[in-house]
């Protein structure tokens, strides 16, 4: 699939958003990417499994216990022909506010 930042204005690339909630977003880093020869263009994609990493912050006022953080992952996926229609998955993250 696309990394994060494409070689090509015409491409998805892939995006992790998550839903507000006790819990807000520091950063989001994406793995790097590597070349791929998609028909004459050369892209950068991500092949097999690869980790997004999220640096959450709770804020003062998250009552300690579970919760279930939700978000959208968009990607494009492609094949050394061509590159597919692009989808988006739901994400959810079982986690625990100490």
């Amino acid at each position: 699939m696309n990394t994060n930042q494409p070689r090509s204005e015409f491409l998805v690339p892939l995006r992790l958003v998550w839903e507000s909630g006790p819990l807000s977003v520091s950063s989001i880093e994406y793995p790097p990417g590597e070349e791929l020869q998609v028909g004459p263009d050369k892209l950068l994609v991500l092949t097999g499994a690869f980790i997004i990493r999220t640096e959450f912050k709770a804020a003062q006022s998250a009552l300690p216990g579970n919760t279930l953080l939700k978000g959208k992952l968009r990607y494009q996926a492609c094949n050394e022909q061509m590159c597919f229609r692009p989808a988006t998955v739901d994400i959810s993250l079982p986690v625990t506010i100490q």
